[in-house]
């Protein structure tokens, strides 16, 4: 199997000890239900760490993607070309592996991955930015080209479990996301935007209201 990073691998190489199972809610609603494993309540981020202070690390090797994702980012290749950088590559048949799998993770249960290089994944450019992002803000339409397990990072679901995936030392070093033993921030804290995204407003007041982290 992809891991979440885009690299094949045997197996996922996650601890499973999920906690709780809830209804599954917002863009994860195809899934049913959704396993909730400890590390949303459990683990803790350093003071100060945001994911708006992304500095790619988690882009090194690409990303598991929804075929769907892929098809819609290839039909808006000349809005995604105007933003690369040079040495990136232009070709949009270089762009996702040519690979597809079973994936009921994710809505249309196929998915491929993005090709990554030395530089990382094929849409980051040389300042550590994404141009599929870039490429959704100078569309100025609502358009969302970002795959939606990178807009969401450092969540993620495997096997319909959801967690933080904090699995790879660079991860964990990053000062966007990067977890820290008795830090003083919650996953509620750090990746707010990224719950909502993922789970819609109502799924994130059930989950803090699991964690017993209901606002005030």
């Amino acid at each position: 199997m992809w891991d979440r990073s885009g690299s094949w691998a045997v197996t996922r190489g996650y601890s499973m000890a999920p906690v709780t199972v809830v209804p599954a809610t917002g863009r994860l609603a195809h899934l049913g239900r959704l396993t909730v494993h400890r590390s949303i309540f459990t683990l803790r981020f350093a003071a100060g760490y945001a994911t708006r202070r992304c500095e790619g690390s988690c882009c090194v090797l690409g990303v598991l993607v929804d075929v769907r994702e892929r098809d819609r980012i290839l039909a808006h290749a000349d809005l995604v070309r105007q933003q690369m950088m040079p040495g990136q590559d232009p070709d949009p048949t270089q762009w996702f592996a040519p690979e597809e799998r079973p994936e009921p993770d994710f809505p249309s249960g196929r998915a491929t991955h993005t090709r990554a290089g030395t530089g990382g994944c094929v849409f980051l450019d040389a300042e550590r930015r994404c141009v599929l992002q870039k490429a959704s803000l100078a569309a100025g339409d609502g358009l969302n080209l970002k795959p939606f397990f990178c807009t969401v990072f450092p969540l993620t679901v495997s096997q319909g479990v959801l967690r933080v995936d904090d699995e790879d030392e660079r991860l964990r070093r990053a000062p966007c996301c990067g977890t820290r033993a008795g830090g003083p921030q919650t996953v509620f804290d750090v990746c707010a935007a990224e719950l909502e995204h993922m789970l819609g407003a109502d799924g994130v007041a059930d989950l803090r209201r699991l964690a017993g982290a209901d606002p005030v």
